[in-house]
């Protein structure tokens, strides 16, 4: 499951056009290089709270960032 979540991390960077450099500073990393490895699966712990992050900032289901789910959108019910 989890290793959907580099490609579909490299695809909505793709998507939204946005620099890597951009990407690290609004996510808090210290370089881009980080974000260059996650989107290529150099780093395969990937923690809850990045993915949420990642899926808060890009607008889309954090379960359909690490595979769970094929639906980009998915709400999670209570």
């Amino acid at each position: 499951m989890i290793d959907l979540f580099a490609p579909r991390f490299k695809e909505l960077i793709k998507e939204s056009n946005i620099k890597y450099e951009i990407l690290a500073k609004d996510l808090g990393f210290d370089s881009k290089g980080t974000i260059a490895k996650y989107a290529n699966g150099q780093f395969k712990d990937v923690g809850v709270s990045l993915v949420l992050k990642i899926a808060n900032y890009f607008g889309v289901s954090p379960v359909w960032l690490i595979g769970l789910t094929d639906n980009r959108y998915y709400e999670i019910k209570k």
